[in-house]
């Protein structure tokens, strides 16, 4: 990985705002740049940013989609509920969210969409013969084959952030001083609300996946129930007469008229025979068994946010009770703040903003010790709320746009920085008594090559 180019400095950089003696802030070692350029150095290469697996997954899954060849519904190939493509297709639409947000599912789910797609490959060959069917294979073939190699791109991503992660903790503890974190500061506003929006997220997810559990059952259900009553059926063979939008007219032996209804009338062809399936008055096609597309539908549209919301609230939940309870590290560092609430971390000796080191999503302020209290920036105590997750789901575009300084002071980060992790700053505000003030913050990395730099660094009176 090659390191985050070292700018020019900015002009006018202001002086930093330096922290007041207090219990908060006593004994904690700051951050030297030497530690600092080997913590960023441990971060994921830029070829690890999610952008690039999530683009490639797009446009191959996409590509896959249209050139695959469409099945002809018949009596020796009937077009039943696809369980097999409603998870690959699950799977593969959820790590484009995952893939930026959730690395951790990354791991176990883009190998399985892998061993999908290679098992879907040796049932198509088994049924694939030649003609103009086997050329449209090829290309079907070589766009599954490229579905693959994004998602092993997606999979050694996940795994360098997941790896990068643990090195720059090591680092980080291995540098910083370990301080229990005050009481009053864990009971803040801000640091005490940390686990309920685990909490909130997690009962949420369960809730979604419940309901998603609870649709592919009926719709199991639905498939047996006319399993059974189609073999319990009389089988009537009949001749096509006629073909509407959405039922098939049709001529039995006997000299019957007939109407079925059909979900794809235009796979059967005027004169062919089809067989009809007769059990007293219902009757359907036997290439036409139940279409649980429905339960299917609604299984998808809440098990995805159901198991997205349950992986991060269990995530924001076990990082906000190990920063309350643990005695998390502390290291002071120099925060430059825009007008947006985008904050840039420097080592205290770089007072020149040279080597920003990651970006925070930084959304609200709260006075410690006194009420909660918005100061005039992004957002309040609402905004705060889902900080730590609205941070990670922008941290394809962290870093690009050009950083107006509007504030640079001295802090306390109370926590340890890596992606998407939620650490606590205790900064100075002076005109305020006793000076300090503590605020949530998500850190996300600064890929190398970024706009955010020292050199893209105005200060603003």
């Amino acid at each position: 990985m090659s390191p985050t180019p070292l700018p020019t400095s900015p002009p006018s950089v202001p002086a930093p705002v330096r922290l007041p003696a207090g219990p908060l802030t006593d004994g904690v070692p700051g951050w030297r740049s030497a530690d600092a350029a080997a913590w960023a150095a441990a971060g994921p290469g830029r070829w690890a940013r999610p952008l690039w697996s999530v683009l490639a997954l797009l446009v191959t899954v996409v590509v896959a989609i249209v050139v695959e060849p469409v099945p002809v519904c018949g009596d020796a190939t009937p077009c039943g509920p696809d369980w097999y493509g409603l998870v690959q297709t699950a799977l593969a639409i959820g790590l484009l969210h995952w893939n930026a947000r959730l690395p951790e599912l990354t791991l176990v789910a883009a190998p399985t969409v892998a061993v999908l797609v290679v098992a879907g490959y040796f049932t198509e060959a088994g049924a694939a013969s030649g003609g103009a069917l086997g050329e449209v294979s090829v290309v079907s073939v070589a766009a599954n084959a490229a579905v693959v190699a994004a998602l092993v791109l997606g999979w050694a991503a996940a795994l360098a952030r997941l790896t990068a992660r643990r090195r720059q903790r090591l680092l980080f503890v291995r540098t910083s001083g370990a301080t229990a974190l005050p009481s009053a500061l864990a009971a803040a506003p801000v640091t005490a609300a940390l686990p309920k929006r685990g909490a909130y997220r997690l009962a949420a997810g369960l809730l979604l996946c419940a309901v998603a559990v609870a649709a592919t059952l009926l719709g199991l259900r639905g498939v047996h129930a006319d399993e059974d009553r189609a073999a319990r059926a009389t089988r009537t063979e009949a001749e096509v007469t006629h073909r509407s939008d959405m039922s098939l007219t049709l001529r039995t032996e006997d000299g019957r008229r007939i109407v079925v209804d059909a979900v794809y009338p235009e796979d059967q062809r005027l004169g062919t025979t089809v067989t009809v399936l007769e059990d007293g008055r219902w009757r359907r096609l036997a290439a036409e068994p139940y279409d649980a597309v429905g339960w299917q539908l609604l299984a998808l549209v809440t098990g995805l946010p159901g198991i997205s919301l349950t992986g991060t609230g269990l995530r924001t939940l076990r990082r906000s009770l190990a920063l309350r309870r643990g005695d998390p590290p502390a290291l002071r560092v120099l925060q430059a703040v825009d007008g947006e609430g985008t904050a840039t971390l420097h080592a205290t000796d770089d007072t020149a903003l040279r080597t920003p080191l990651s970006v925070c999503n930084w959304d609200s302020f709260f006075p410690y010790g006194e009420d909660q209290e918005e100061v005039p920036g992004k957002g309040g105590a609402d905004g705060a709320e889902g900080a730590d997750e609205e941070g990670e789901e922008d941290e394809g575009d962290a870093g690009e746009d050009e950083f107006t300084l509007v504030s640079l002071r001295e802090t306390v980060m109370f926590g340890v920085p890596y992606e998407g992790a939620p650490v606590v700053f205790v900064v100075p505000v002076p005109d305020r008594a006793p000076g300090t003030v503590v605020g949530p913050a998500v850190v996300q990395p600064l890929w190398s090559g970024s706009r955010v730099s020292g050199s893209d660094c105005s200060a603003t009176g």
